[in-house]
């Protein structure tokens, strides 16, 4: 299966983090990746702190990529601060400064490199695959759907209204 891709840029504003990590959790399921309650709330913790972390410490536009293939969705994150991202220490009572962490536990594989004037900044997720036996069932609904060979389909009428 081809990879699919999908791409976004943010202006780089706290109040757009909420609606991309939305947006990234649709687009998955959008490409039929049968998403159970663990897996949307792990992609959108992943994109969230990556899409927060590029808004608070980076510089202007920020840049969501998301790449899947089967059984896994990487979240590549390009803003224009050359600085590395730092994982804090947080106390039990800090409000933050454990993002970084809950991306490494949460991520099968997560890392960061230089790019251009920036950073990019990704994660791995693992993803459920479609079982054969859904794939099965979904090919023979298509071909029940199919025009027998020979057979002349003649187009159904279409009536319009104006109201």
């Amino acid at each position: 299966m081809p990879m699919l891709v999908q791409r976004f840029v943010l202006a780089g504003e706290e109040r757009e983090v909420s609606l991309a990590r939305r947006t990234v959790v649709d687009k998955v399921r959008s490409w039929g990746v049968p998403l159970d309650d663990d897996t949307a709330d792990a992609i959108r913790l992943v994109a969230s702190e990556l899409i927060s972390n590029a808004v608070v410490h980076g510089e202007g536009p920020v840049t969501v990529t998301l790449y899947h293939r089967p059984g896994r969705l990487v979240i590549d994150v390009l803003d224009d601060n050359p600085a590395a991202p730092q994982m804090s220490c947080a106390q039990a009572d800090d409000e933050s400064g454990r993002g970084l962490a809950m991306v490494e536990f949460l991520a099968s594989r997560c890392a960061w490199e230089p790019a251009g004037r920036g950073k990019r900044v990704w994660a791995e997720v693992a993803l459920p695959t479609v079982a054969p036996a859904i794939r099965a069932a979904v090919l023979r609904r298509l071909f029940a759907l199919r025009p027998k060979l020979g057979s002349v389909v003649e187009p159904e009428s279409l009536t319009l209204t104006v109201a």
